[in-house]
């Protein structure tokens, strides 16, 4: 409605006007009103970057997939994949732990210098629901005033924060990613709590209460550890209230961005209402917060999951746009992000059976692998 209402007023604005002169005015108004946050180079800790001597600007190229996409290397071998492309780090979901099949694979990715990690929703995990019954005040209050167990958890429950912080040291120990990097994100899409102490937490503070907890359990396992911050969702815009802990790196991801258009159209508007222009304030702004040496995003580039509808009966090819992709690169490098990962759900073995091979991975990794900033 508020962007319904923004459009009306712009437009009454434009028909006003009389003349060439005057349309560039009122248009000029119009845009502030959604120009994202500027760069600012001088704040860049990467600053002894220098173009000219070729140095390759993203440090981390990586993917995120299902075990069960990567599994039939006779279709589809990422592991070659990521030798010949430059890809560097494979997130992989629902993985077999303690089979031997498994334990082959990520010894290969091992040394063949490929990072295995595991990024997760989480937290319905860290807090278990079956603890409701003796405990609701550990679990969220929706705008009623009633308790649930659905979702996430109530950041503002001190018992809640010390089981969570205890459990975070299982995944520290069960999980241990080869470069440190961990994800326990939030529940997905899932609601926040309302509590008369939690009501006055925007969603990425309330997620910031839990990471700053799940941090301190990881490090007491592996004190090299590393969290992600997830900005996704309702917890896009940046955290004010609640300030990281050591530790906790950003990870950008606008899953509900247009992706027809590119993020530097300012005016494009995804399906959450938000504009491209929208989104990247909210990326300046939590480069305010988090550090930006460490910040990375994750885009939907080669999500087959997102173009299918979540479907993998109902494949549809990935919508790859090569102009629109290094469009983004230019937008985000120009940031100062230099960590990029992807989801390339269901580029599988059945996705090579019905489209052919994904040459579209290709082009991904060594555009990033040969990327020189401007």
């Amino acid at each position: 409605m508020k962007q319904f209402f923004l459009a009306v007023l712009a437009a009454a604005v434009l028909l006003s006007c009389s003349g060439k002169e005057d349309y560039a005015d009122a248009r000029s108004g119009w845009e502030d009103m959604f120009k994202p946050a500027v760069p600012d180079e001088s704040e860049d800790p990467d600053d002894s970057y220098d173009p000219a001597s070729g140095e390759k600007w993203f440090k981390m190229i990586g993917i995120i997939c299902c075990w069960t996409d990567v599994a039939r290397r006779s279709k589809l071998d990422y592991i070659e994949i990521a030798e010949r492309t430059g890809i560097n780090t494979f997130s992989i979901y629902n993985f077999p732990m303690d089979s031997d099949t498994w334990t082959a694979y990520s010894g290969e990715c091992a040394r063949k210098g490929i990072d295995i990690e595991f990024e997760e929703h989480m937290l319905g995990w860290l807090l278990p629901r079956d603890l409701f019954g003796e405990h609701p005040e550990y679990y969220r209050m929706d705008k009623n005033g009633n308790r649930n167990n659905d979702v996430n958890g109530c950041p503002s429950s001190p018992e809640a924060l010390d089981i969570i912080r205890e459990r975070a040291k299982i995944i520290a120990e069960r999980y241990r990613s080869t470069n440190n990097k961990y994800y326990c994100w939030m529940d997905d899409t899932g609601d926040i709590c309302h509590c008369p102490l939690c009501k006055d937490l925007s969603p990425a503070d309330q997620a910031l209460t839990f990471e700053n907890v799940i941090i301190e359990g990881l490090r007491e396992v592996n004190p090299d550890a590393m969290l992600a911050h997830l900005a996704y969702y309702n917890t896009v815009e940046a955290p004010t209230k609640v300030k990281p802990a050591e530790g906790i790196f950003l990870e950008f991801a606008p899953i509900d961005r247009d992706h027809y258009h590119p993020m530097s159209d300012t005016f494009a508007s995804g399906k959450d209402g938000r504009t491209h222009g929208q989104y990247l304030k909210a990326l300046g702004d939590n480069l305010k917060v988090f550090p930006k040496e460490t910040a990375q995003v994750l885009e939907y580039w080669l999500d087959c999951s997102l173009f299918s509808s979540w479907d993998e009966s109902n494949l549809k090819e990935v919508a790859w746009n090569q102009k629109l992709f290094e469009d983004d690169v230019d937008t985000y490098a120009s940031y100062g992000i230099r960590n990029i990962t992807t989801y390339t759900s269901y580029i599988s073995a059945k996705y090579v059976e019905k489209f052919g091979y994904p040459d579209c991975i290709d082009k991904y990794a060594t555009y990033l692998r040969d990327y020189v900033k401007k």
